[in-house]
């Protein structure tokens, strides 16, 4: 019954560029609403959107954020259909102080590497805050010495970024 639909689904979300994991995790959520509410999308209302966010039972904001998303995505983009009838409110962020590790910890834990890639890598990493996605899709004509700089191309939410690079780095990197 829903199996269409979610096809139609996926594809309007690849057509819009979003990304394969971002397709996926919708498409999950969605793939619930449908079974949980049991109607073919022509028979539909409000009143099922909000009937289903209301009684779920969230386990992060980040995953209500999530199913909001996936399901005003449904609304607006499938059915072509204003949300004004639904409460799409989303969830007030929790604060939380960043954990910071010891400058002392991390540089005698990087000392005690001795395969050169391996710490070449975790220094890479450490020493300009990339993401382990970042570090793996870094190419050699992505650095430039000249400049000193790192560029990163379609980090996360498919940006690029650009990041200094140290002398101490460039030297572990030409080993």
């Amino acid at each position: 019954m829903y199996l269409e639909i979610l096809k139609i689904y996926k594809q309007k979300l690849k057509y819009l560029n979003y990304s394969e994991r971002t397709i996926e995790i919708y498409s999950h959520y969605l793939e619930k609403f449908l079974i949980k509410i049991g109607k073919y999308n022509q028979h539909l209302t409000a009143f099922d959107f909000q009937f289903y966010l209301d009684g779920y039972n969230f386990s992060s904001i980040a995953q209500q954020n999530q199913i909001i998303n996936a399901i005003k995505f449904f609304y607006e983009k499938v059915l072509n259909k204003k949300y004004n009838k639904i409460d799409f409110t989303r969830p007030r962020k929790e604060k939380h102080l960043p954990q910071v590790i010891d400058k002392q910890h991390i540089l005698s834990s990087i000392d005690k590497i001795e395969n050169i890639k391996h710490k070449a890598i975790i220094s890479l990493a450490y020493s300009v805050g990339l993401r382990v996605s970042e570090v793996v899709n870094l190419k050699i004509n992505d650095i430039d010495s000249s400049r000193m700089i790192i560029t990163v191309n379609q980090s996360k939410g498919r940006k690029d970024r650009i990041v200094p690079l140290t002398n101490k780095i460039l030297d572990l990197l030409r080993c």
